[in-house]
């Protein structure tokens, strides 16, 4: 025997009360004597011994209807081993169903998922009248199809049917809290919860122990047979992060094979805005991860769409990864300065104009052998992307500044108020700032805009004997990537005499310092501009004057080789493209299902975003069939929010999405790509008896788990029990009849009326 509602069983102790009662009023009674009547004791005495064998029955009858009706309230039920219980139960049931990708997984006998949904709707057919079920959906988060129970098990059976797979990964402990949380509110003798799941390691990591609240049986039903085999794209990762028109593009590959089994063959396909471009055959080994990379070219600017396929296998979802990728095509650049012949001449040697005319003869040469040896050779093409112009700091207080994308200060002495405020107007449309400081530059000037856009605090000018050279940098920061591991310490790095001190604020990083610790690069970012300056003089000389006896004497300082340098071209060509970049979002948003997309758009703020997954249409290769155009996405409207930052939680499928935003009058379209997270692409299952003990469940047995039937009887012998609180309730009424009965007989002929007093005979 169980109880439904334990907690009553504490109303036995009121089983007591009755007999408290009597032996408090047995206390009370009073012995008088009487002589005339003691000749009647003898005769009493055998009257008193039938009074009180009916009193004892009646405090008896008082303590067990007492005890009856806690037990009632207890809701005990007869389990098996008697034949009163041998009745089915009414029973409420949840179905875990797990349809994260792994279970779209073709085993030898078929999809896993098909025959987790046929497994389900067999247990709900072991359902009778008066029973219910609910349905959750497991991935990494439950999808609950049905909140509530419901005894509507045809619904159920329809859901199941018309559920598919989804695109996330599994975490078992939450649909198991929800499944619980379901059964909590039933009052069925029998509760039961099935999870049915291919069972992954994945999804039992990060949680441990998991409490049977709601105290359901528990059945684990997998769904796998034999040992799984699988390969997915893990990872695209672009070599560089500045992309550009006619500039090499190593794409790397991250490959995993989730198998015990060295894979001997499989080919990687490219595809690019759904062409076929180039592919690659490799072989890998049991458990490996291999890096692959490919180039590429981009001819046009502009956002670039494609994909990366694996030959196909038995698990297919992750065999495919995209990308998007915004190619930087024309960057327009205004170098600032009084002498900007050398940047003109650096950022595009192609670019015919007049300034480069004056150039000396000596310094083209040292232009043209400007390539450092440890650079990367994609900056071949760069400067016919960079299309320089020239201005002096007076005219830039005037100069229309909307079609170009970077302003350089080269050594730019004084920043006039009308500067400042071109400056900070450059900003707020997200535009970047290269700025040169030296010796020259009034420090007082700059600093003043060191709250609005500059990165540092002016100090005073230095003086290094010996020359500094850049002793540490960071490598993977994309103005330095070009450069080998060696870099600025090789027998090529160039030489400073001068400098500034520099207090970079708390919202800039410093980039690469010279030996001594001083900043050399120090970066500030604000949404997508970026502001880079470089402590050190695009002057190769200074001149200065001295007076010795009343007579002056010109000399010459120097302040560095920069200018001159190999290392000079790809280093200022590489911050025109990166601050290029960041001013125009290249590195497109790539994440997994289930992610927020997050982008900035100030000038939109309160207005509204589509976002839709593109067709698939011109995305398939010989092995799947043309898509019909009616596949296209209608598109999701997402409010922008006030400070221009627009969030959008409904990536569910992998592809492309491209998001639609009005700004000025004009439509701005991004792209951004979603993937599968792939480490659902690992099938290593953890040990059924290890996950059974984690959630207090027990494992389906051989003949449940055998094929796609599962028996009716299996299932309906662990729901036989029978409730008894109704049959307690008819026993108190009868009860309680009976006490009534003996209690409301007439009063005892001997003893008249007052049964509290006794004669001397029962004393």
């Amino acid at each position: 025997m169980a109880f439904l509602n334990p907690l009553f069983l504490f109303g036995l102790l009121a089983a007591g009360i009755p007999l408290v009662i009597h032996l408090w009023n047995r206390r009370r009674f009073v012995t008088i004597d009487f002589s005339s009547l003691i000749f009647l004791t003898a005769a009493h005495r055998e009257n008193a011994r039938r009074f009180q064998l009916k009193q004892l029955l009646i405090l008896l009858l008082r303590m067990a209807i007492v005890a009856l009706i806690a037990l009632a309230l207890a809701r005990p039920f007869l389990t098996l081993g008697l034949p009163v219980a041998s009745v089915r139960a009414k029973t409420d049931l949840v179905i875990v169903l797990d349809n994260s990708y792994s279970m779209a997984y073709q085993d030898v006998d078929g999809v896993r998922f098909e025959k987790a949904k046929t497994l389900a709707t067999n247990i709900l057919d072991t359902l009778r009248h008066g029973d219910s079920a609910a349905l959750i959906l497991m991935s990494d988060v439950p999808n609950p199809v049905f909140r509530q129970l419901t005894p509507d098990l045809e619904s159920v059976t329809e859901a199941i049917n018309d559920t598919e797979v989804s695109y996330r990964t599994t975490n078992v402990q939450p649909s198991l809290e929800f499944a619980h949380e379901i059964l909590a509110e039933s009052e069925q003798l029998n509760k039961e919860i099935y999870l049915i799941s291919d069972f992954t390691q994945n999804g039992w990591k990060n949680w441990s122990r998991l409490p049977n609240r709601s105290g359901a049986r528990i059945s684990l039903i997998p769904v796998t047979k034999g040992e799984a085999h699988n390969t997915s794209i893990k990872e695209i990762r672009p070599s560089n992060q500045l992309i550009g028109v006619n500039l090499p593009l190593q794409l790397n590959v991250t490959t995993m094979n989730h198998s015990v089994a060295p894979l001997e063959e499989n080919i990687l396909t490219l595809f690019i805005g759904g062409e076929k471009e180039k592919t690659m055959r490799f072989s890998v080994a049991a458990n490996e991860s291999l890096n692959t990379t490919l180039t590429y070219n981009f001819f046009t600017p502009g956002t670039h769409i494609g994909y990366f396929t694996l030959t196909k296998d038995r698990l297919n979802i992750d065999n495919r990864r995209y990308f998007a990728l915004n190619v930087l095509g024309e960057v327009r650049v205004l170098c600032v300065g009084e002498e900007t012949e050398y940047l003109t001449l650096a950022l595009n040697p192609h670019k015919n104009s007049r300034q480069q005319s004056a150039v000396s003869d000596q310094q083209r040469d040292f232009l043209n052998a400007r390539r450092s040896p440890t650079a990367d050779s994609r900056l071949l093409t760069a400067d016919t992307m960079i299309l320089p112009t020239q201005c002096t700091p007076a005219e830039f207080e005037t100069f229309p500044l909307e079609d170009y994308d970077v302003i350089i200060l080269a050594d730019v002495p004084k920043i006039s108020r009308q500067a400042n405020a071109q400056l900070q107007e450059f900003i707020r449309h997200g535009k970047s700032i290269i700025a040169f400081v030296s010796s020259r530059s009034n420090a007082k000037s700059y600093n003043d805009l060191s709250d609005v856009w500059l990165p540092v605090q002016l100090g005073a000018a230095l003086t290094w004997t010996p020359p500094q050279q850049v002793h540490t940098y960071r490598e993977e920061h994309p103005v330095f990537d070009v450069f080998s591991s060696e870099g600025f310490s090789t027998q090529y790095a160039p030489q400073f005499y001068n400098g500034v001190t520099l207090y970079p604020l708390s919202e800039s990083n410093v980039i690469a310092r010279f030996g001594d610790d001083t900043p050399f690069l120090v970066e500030r970012s604000q949404g997508t501009s970026v502001v880079l300056l470089y402590n050190c003089g695009l002057l190769t000389q200074q001149g200065t004057t001295s007076n010795t006896n009343d007579t002056s004497t010109a000399t010459t300082a120097y302040t560095n080789d920069l200018l001159v340098n190999p290392y000079f071209l790809p280093m200022l060509q590489q911050s025109v493209l990166y601050t290029a970049t960041a001013s125009n979002n290249l590195l497109a948003w790539e994440g997994h299902i289930g992610d927020t997309y997050t982008a900035s758009y100030p000038q939109s703020a309160g207005g509204k975003a589509t976002i839709r997954l593109k067709s698939t249409v011109g995305e398939w290769d010989d092995n799947t069939s043309k898509p019909d155009e009616s596949e296209t996405d209608n598109g999701t409207v997402v409010p922008i929010a006030e400070d221009g930052t627009l969030r959008f939680r409904g990536i569910e499928r992998p592809g492309i999405y491209q998001v639609e935003v009005q700004t000025q009058n004009r439509i701005q379209r991004d792209f951004f790509a979603a993937n599968v997270d792939t480490t659902e692409g690992d099938l290593t299952e953890i040990p059924l008896e290890q996950a059974a003990a984690r959630v207090g469940a027990r494992t389906a047995t051989d003949q449940e788990a055998e094929g796609t039937t599962i028996e009716a009887d299996a299932y309906n012998i662990n729901r036989h029990g029978r409730e008894i609180w109704g049959e307690l309730l008819i026993l108190v009424i009868g009860l309680m009849l009976l006490e009534s009965f003996l209690s409301n007989r007439g009063p005892h002929p001997l003893l008249g009326r007052d049964e509290n007093v006794r004669t001397a005979g029962e004393k």
